[in-house]
Formats: C-alpha cells, structure tokens, sequence
C-alpha cells in the first residue's frame, strides 16, 4: 500500500480506522465541513491562479493532462522526468507504472519506492545528475504565507525571471513545518528514483504569486536552536510510524482478534485533527466511552496529545489522571481539570486566589460576527478576500431594576454589503453606542461594565481605529485602548480560573453547563460562513437572502446571551 504527502501528518487513529475499517461501525462517519469544503475551493482558486501567472512568463512549462487516466499521467510523468526539456512540470504523478516507464527509458535496472504515491503541484529542474539525468525539486502551491520565523533555519526567496533555489536570496527563516514535510515526502521518492538534488531542494509558492520560497530540508530546523533535527529527517521518523500503523491496520482488518493498531486521542489540529475528520463522531463516542465511561484524558481542557506524551504518558483515563499521586508540577493543573470531571463539581485552579467576577449597575454584553471567522477560530490561514465584520450584537442588562440577567434587552447593528464602507458605518454605529450607553450610565451615576468572551472584540476595536483611521467618527487608537481599559471586561480570563470538567473554555463549552442552548440548529462558525456566504450572494433569492440573514441574527444574539448565561452561572459557583 502506498502512502501519499500527509500519512506522516495524519492522526494514527486516522490511518487505523482508514486501514482496518472492518474493525469499527463507521456508520456515523461525518461528511466533510463546510469549512473544509470551502478551505478547499479557496485553495483550488488560488493554485488556477498561480498556475495561470506561471504561463504568462515564458518558461517551458509541461502540464500533465488531468484530465487522463492515472496511467496515462504516470507514462507522461516518467516522460516528462527524463525526456523533456521542461523547466517546470505542473501535475505530475509518480507512482509504481511511473517508476517502471523510467527504468525502460533510462535503461537502468528499476528503482522503486513501494510506499510513497507523490502528486506534487510542480517539479522544478533545477540541473543535471553526474548521470546527466535531470534533477528535480518539488514545490507546492499553497494560499497561506509559507514563511515562520526560525533562526536556526535559511530560506533562499527566488522569483519567476530568477527560478532557481541558487539564484535567490538568502534569509534566517523557514518553511511551515508541515508544507516541510510533504515536500519531504516528494523528496524523498524523487531521491530512491535517482532524481532529486543532493542538497535537498524544495520549495513553495504562498500567498505572494511571484515569489518562490526555497528551501533546504536540512537547514529547516525544529526545536531551540535545532535541537529538534531538521524537517526531512522529522518526517522520516514521522512516515515510519505511519507505515507501521498502516501495516498493523491492515493486519487487523484480516484478523480483528489482533490488538488495535493505535487508540482514539482528541486532537485538536485544524486541517489533520478531529474538527476536520471524517471519523469525529465516532471517536468522540470512543474517547468518551474510555476505562469504562470514565473518558480519556485528552477530552479535558488543556490536556493536548502532546501535554499528555510529556507529563503522565502512561496514564489515559480521567479517573486515573484525577486520582495519581506524584505527578509533576507543570501537570498538577491538568490534574484539577480531571477532578472537576470526575467530580462534576466546580474546582477553583488555584485556591489560594479570589474568584470574583466584577459586578455593575449596568452590564452589557457584545458580541461580533466577522466573515472569516471560522477559518480564525480554527487556525486556519489559507483564506482569501477581505475579512469584515457585519454584525455586532448586544445585551444591555440594568441590574437595579432587575436582577435577572434575562431580563435584559437585546439587538444588533448588521451589514450585509461586504464592502468596507459598510464596515466602517457598522462599527461607527457601535462605538457611539457604546459611548453613549456609558455617559448615559455615568450621568446618572451608576456604574457600567462591558463584557466579551474572548480577546477578539478587543483586535477588532484596534482594527477599527487602524483600518478606518482619518474617516468622521473613528476613534484613535489610544482613544480605543482608553475605553477598553476602562470599561472593557472578558469573561474567558475569569472562566479559566476555574476546571469545570468540560473539554475546553469556549462558550459553546460552557453555555450547556449554565443551561443554555442556541435556538438554531448546529450553531458554530462554519455554518455562519456559510449563511454569510448566502446573505451576501446576489445570485440568491431575496427570500434565500433572508433566511440567512435571519438565521444570523438568531445565532449573534444566543452568542450574547450565552455569556450572561455563563456569567451568572459562574457568579453562583461555590467552591
């Protein structure tokens, strides 16, 4: 079986269920997300442009046919590989017929690799082998900035008129480490073939389309002053693992006595862990179901693969984490996380300080929707267009007439243009109403606090005061800092003071422990991208339009109820 560019990425668990199916009722398996759907054809967007660009510069370029059979791709790949001139081959497709077409074209007994299938964007001659064979360098297409910051590490940044990685210019940085480590993967075949360059050679074309971003796999270091190795080393040991997990997969799926070949762990990787993988619900079931219905630890907030791996590696279950004895100091944190499970009592992380959120006469609550949120909230990078927001909702709660947080009143400034002007009068609109709202409260001697959960309201007010700086009304950016400061409160840093046995901080965490729930269905940010995809689409009907719009409104406003909800739930806890 023959691995593709991310099995040394993927969850184990991922590979074992993929490879081993039989073994597990996949029934449930999750299609894939409207984010990762629309990740996708943002992705596929931008490689038609960065392809279109490339033809526009005169270069010899060979583009493999997508629309052939797999066959037929490898036969002109193995070509293309040994026969052309090609600067640059776009679409190749290396695998077993490939690698036996370059053996009968070069006359040379057959080098195969058995475990990789390689399909990099593009292959870059970049010079000939003392076998005067070509060389090549993979390079991909990717719409996120490929660049990280790294002083162990060298970069050599080339363009179109000056292709090659020997013609750039050298810089103290390095490639993303998993763009790294699929190109690792294409390395590596093209050297079992005899055709990669000895000095490792790989690049990718980002988010800037005219430049080239070269690299070599050994100068791209991991850890502190690469102690860690370096990437093309990192995704052999990586790979390795993958196989074994591979092999021992498909041994279970002839013989499912045999032991499994990984166990289910939450991760919580944005494009390779479980928000974006298809068996999400099942394992969710799994990890949940964990020593007995006692749950495995990676479910409680904080307590990553990785933080488990370092500080109690030998322990899986909550039961266990919440009752060892000994553990280390860094891990005792965790450990509280694990007794508020079992518990299911509140437990103050550190009892020696004060929990008190700050009360006020007059307590509002904000909360905004942006259009590439949910990209954001996931770490996701590879987006296009310009991020706005287009809905600010709130809550205005006067507690001296009524204690009860529900008796507040609730509404929304929104835009739907998706232009900046309409941006800019959303924001306006709300800044002058909070003002207002706080010299209202002021005059008539009360005092007034603004909550937000998370510091994103915050970003978004300095982004107010940069992005629309000069424009009527827009505050500057001290006047922003000022007010914030003053009046500004967020409840997840009051939240994290306390474990209280859920599986992490965000609202949608906590609101069903203070008893909330949202009115729409399946409330979360990719199915607002893709209401806000349809509320702005004028190939939609008025109707399409605002049942969108409509769905929207419901869905900011339970958003700013949620966090009343779970502030008077928090205010309640007894420790």
């Amino acid at each position: 079986m023959r691995l593709d560019a991310r099995a040394a990425l993927q969850c184990h668990e991922y590979l074992h269920k993929s490879f081993a199916p039989a073994c597990f009722d996949l029934t449930e398996r999750a299609p894939d997300s409207a984010m990762m759907l629309e990740l996708k054809r943002q992705g596929d967007i931008h490689e038609a442009r960065v392809i279109e660009n490339l033809m526009t510069k005169g270069l010899d370029v060979l583009v493999i046919n997508k629309d052939q059979g797999e066959i037929e791709k490898e036969l002109t790949t193995a070509e293309a590989l040994i026969n052309s001139t090609s600067q640059i081959i776009i679409g190749a497709w290396i695998s077993s017929v490939c690698e036996e077409k370059i053996a009968e074209l070069t006359g040379r007994p057959k080098l195969s690799d058995p475990d990789r299938v390689s399909r990099p964007d593009l292959l870059v001659r970049v010079g000939e082998g003392a076998d005067g064979k070509p060389r090549w360098a993979p390079v991909d297409i990717k719409s996120h900035d490929p660049i990280e910051e790294n002083k162990s590490s060298k970069i050599y940044l080339s363009t179109w008129d000056l292709l090659l990685p020997t013609q750039g210019v050298e810089s103290t940085a390095r490639l993303e480490l998993e763009d790294a480590s699929q190109l690792a993967h294409y390395h590596e075949h093209l050297r079992t073939l005899g055709l990669a360059t000895d000095e490792g050679y790989v690049a990718i074309i980002g988010r800037d389309i005219e430049q080239i971003v070269w690299a070599k796999l050994a100068e791209t270091a991991l850890g502190l002053a690469g102690k860690g190795g370096d990437a093309g080393t990192d995704y052999l040991f990586k790979f390795d693992i993958a196989k074994q997990i591979v092999k021992a997969a498909q041994m279970r799926q002839q013989d499912p006595s045999l032991p499994p070949a990984s166990q289910s762990a939450l991760e919580g990787h944005a494009k390779f862990g479980c928000g974006a993988c298809t068996f999400q619900i099942i394992c969710d079931r799994e990890l949940k179901a964990h020593d007995g219905g006692a749950g495995h630890v990676t479910l409680l907030a904080g307590v990553t693969k990785k933080a488990q791996a370092k500080y109690f590696p030998d322990i899986t279950s909550i039961r266990e984490l919440a009752a060892t004895a000994g553990l280390p100091k860094p891990a005792e944190k965790l450990q509280i996380q694990a007794q508020a499970w079992v518990s299911k009592k509140a437990i103050l992380i550190d009892p020696d300080k004060d929990f008190l959120i700050p009360e006020f006469d007059i307590e509002i609550d904000i909360d905004l929707e942006n259009s590439l949120a949910a990209f954001q909230d996931n770490g996701l990078s590879e987006i296009e267009g310009k991020d706005r927001v287009y809905l600010y909702g709130y809550g205005v709660h006067d507690r001296t007439i009524n204690k009860d947080w529900q008796s507040a009143t609730f509404d929304s400034f929104a835009d739907y243009s998706n232009t900046e002007e309409g941006e800019y009068q959303l924001l306006l609109k709300t800044w002058n109403f909070l003002k207002e709202e706080v010299a209202s409260a002021e005059a008539a001697g009360k005092t007034i606090g603004i909550f937000h959960y998370s510091s994103h309201e915050k970003t978004w007010w300095r982004n107010f005061a940069r992005n629309h700086e000069g424009k009527p009304g827009v505050p500057t950016l001290e006047e922003v800092e000022d007010f914030m400061n003053d009046h500004f409160e967020d409840l997840l840093d009051y939240s994290k003071l306390v474990a209280l046995g859920t599986s992490g901080y965000g609202i949608k965490k906590l609101a069903p422990k203070a008893g909330f729930n949202w009115q729409v269905q399946d409330p979360g940010g990719a199915l607002s991208l893709l209401k806000y995809k349809e509320a702005v689409d004028q190939s939609k009907t008025q109707e399409e339009r605002d049942e969108a719009i409509a769905w929207l409104y419901s869905y900011n406003l339970d958003d700013v109820r949620a966090t009343f909800a779970v502030r008077d739930y928090l205010r309640k806890l007894s420790f």
